[in-house]
């Protein structure tokens, strides 16, 4: 029986999504942050909730895809994960860069567009956790699933806040984005595998196509 009842496969997912966190407290303190510590760490911990935030938006998908239901038992992990980089993104940028100075991290947020969508990404993502307990689900009822759904809403925008963080135009392709044009393709993917319509589509595919395997397993041996 593994601690904390969890599963072999949220063990294994939990351990890799807390490694760049040692990784980074690692480097913090033997001081190998680069020679701009604040800009790294922001970089580090903005690029973990990225693919943390993409691997969270994929577990659907991939159960739809493979019937695998171990994967939906990591998606509320991941996703909180994600949302604890973020959250320490933000620290470092308004306790670190700015040392809580709020004037200047207002007028920040309203002069840079991309600090504007990553903050409004925030919000939505804060939202998602504090609401991702099975008390909300009840509380909320059918409004709980409408809401989760923002969650693609809050990839799109990280999206954003990625490409304009580095001077990247995704729509003249422009600048330097490749991580957020990849990042923004595989969202919309995954965004598209979750319109109800083409989930039953690839469901009902898997079914069919895992009927002829169950029918031979079930054939008595003549051996």
């Amino acid at each position: 029986m593994l601690p904390f009842s969890l599963s072999r496969l949220q063990l294994i997912a939990y351990t890799i999504a807390t490694i760049p966190l040692v990784v980074l407290l690692i480097d913090f303190l033997t001081g190998n942050l680069t020679v701009n510590p604040i800009q790294e760490a922001t970089k580090r911990t903005g690029d973990f909730a990225f693919i943390l935030l993409i691997l969270t938006l994929a577990c659907t998908p991939i159960y739809s895809l493979t019937g695998y239901r171990g994967v939906q038992k990591i998606r509320r992990g991941l996703g909180l994960f994600a949302f604890g980089y973020a959250m320490l993104h933000f620290f470092i940028y308004i306790g670190i860069d700015y040392w809580f100075d709020w004037e200047q991290i207002f007028n920040s947020v309203l002069e840079k567009r991309y600090i504007l969508v990553g903050s409004t990404a925030l919000i939505i993502l804060t939202l998602l956790a504090v609401t991702s307990f099975r008390w909300w689900m009840v509380k909320l009822g059918k409004n709980w699933k409408f809401l989760h759904r923002l969650v693609y809403l809050a990839g799109l925008l990280v999206v954003l806040h990625v490409a304009w963080a580095v001077k990247g135009d995704l729509f003249t392709l422009q600048g330097d984005i490749w991580k957020p044009f990849v990042g923004g393709i595989i969202v919309v993917l995954l965004l598209i595998l979750r319109i109800p319509i083409i989930r039953r589509g690839i469901s009902k595919l898997r079914q069919r196509y895992s009927q002829p395997s169950q029918s031979k397993s079930k054939m008595p041996s003549i051996l």
